[in-house]
C-alpha cells in the first residue's frame, strides 16, 4: 500500500536509508542524464545552429523518458508517480491557483524588476532571447519545451528529489525545512546557463516559490506545473516582443 502524499513530511521511513538513498541518486543521474543529452545531442548533430523546431523535440523527448525513469527509481521504495503528487485531484482548483501565480508574477517581472535590472542586458534575457530566435516557429517550440519541461521539472525537483530526499533524512518538518533548501538551490544551481540573474529569479520562483506552492497545495504538482508553464510561456512572449 502506497502512502498519503499529503503526509510524506511527516511519515516514517518506512525503508531502509540505503533505499531512499539509491532512488534518490538513481533518479537523479537519469533525470540529468535525460536532459543533457536530449538538449547536447541536436546541437552536436546540426551544429551551433540548430533548426528552431529542435526545443520543441527537446521537451518531447524528457517528457517521454523523465517519467518512465522517476517511476523506476521510485520502485525501489514501493512508491509511484501519484505518490510525488502527480494526480489529477483538486485539479480545478489548483490550474487556477498554478495560472493566478504565474500571471502576478509575470506583471511583477515585466513591469518592475527587468525593467529596473537591465532589460535586455540581462544574462537570462539575452540567453531566453537567443534561444528563441526571431521567428514565431521558434516562439512555439519554445512554448511547447515551457509546458514539456516544466512537467518532467515539476517532476523530478518537487516530486522526486523533494520527497525521497525527505525519507532519507527521516521525515518531519526539520527533514522537510533542509529538503526545500537542497532543491532550491539545486534548481537555481541547474540553470546557471541564464547568469547570475536569471539564477537568482529562477531560484526565487522556480526553486523556493514552487517548492512552496507544491507544499502548500498538499503535495500534489499540478498547481506548480501549471504555474511554472504559465510563466515559461508569458516570458517567452513577453522577450519575443518586447526584447
Amino acid at each position: 500500500m502506497t502512502p498519503n502524499i499529503d503526509a510524506v513530511a511527516q511519515a516514517p521511513a518506512t525503508r531502509s536509508k540505503s533505499r531512499w538513498a539509491i532512488s534518490l541518486a538513481l533518479g537523479s543521474v537519469l533525470f540529468l542524464l535525460i536532459v543533457l543529452s536530449s538538449t547536447l545531442l541536436p546541437v552536436l548533430i546540426a551544429g551551433a545552429h540548430p533548426p528552431a523546431g529542435y526545443h520543441a523535440a527537446t521537451g518531447l523527448v524528457q517528457a517521454l523518458l523523465v517519467p518512465v525513469a522517476l517511476a523506476l527509481a521510485l520502485r525501489l521504495v514501493g512508491w509511484r508517480l501519484g505518490d510525488i503528487g502527480l494526480t489529477h485531484r483538486n485539479w480545478r482548483s489548483d490550474v487556477p491557483i498554478g495560472l493566478v501565480v504565474a500571471v502576478v508574477f509575470a506583471i511583477i517581472q515585466f513591469a518592475l524588476i527587468i525593467p529596473a535590472t537591465g532589460g535586455a542586458t540581462r544574462s537570462d534575457v539575452a540567453v531566453n532571447s537567443a534561444q528563441i530566435g526571431h521567428s514565431l516557429a521558434g516562439v512555439a517550440a519554445f512554448v511547447l519545451l515551457a509546458w514539456t519541461g516544466s512537467l518532467t521539472e515539476e517532476l523530478f525537483f518537487r516530486g522526486h528529489f523533494l520527497s525521497t530526499l525527505e525519507m532519507l533524512l527521516g521525515g518531519g518538518h526539520r527533514a522537510t525545512a533542509a529538503s526545500v533548501v537542497a532543491t532550491t538551490l539545486l534548481f537555481a544551481a541547474l540553470h546557471g546557463y541564464q547568469g547570475v540573474a536569471g539564477v537568482i529569479d529562477t531560484g526565487l520562483y522556480g526553486g523556493l516559490g514552487l517548492t512552496l506552492l507544491y507544499l502548500w497545495r498538499g503535495r500534489r504538482l499540478t498547481a506548480g506545473i501549471v504555474a511554472h508553464a504559465g510563466w515559461n510561456t508569458l516570458a517567452t512572449i513577453g522577450i519575443y516582443l518586447w526584447y
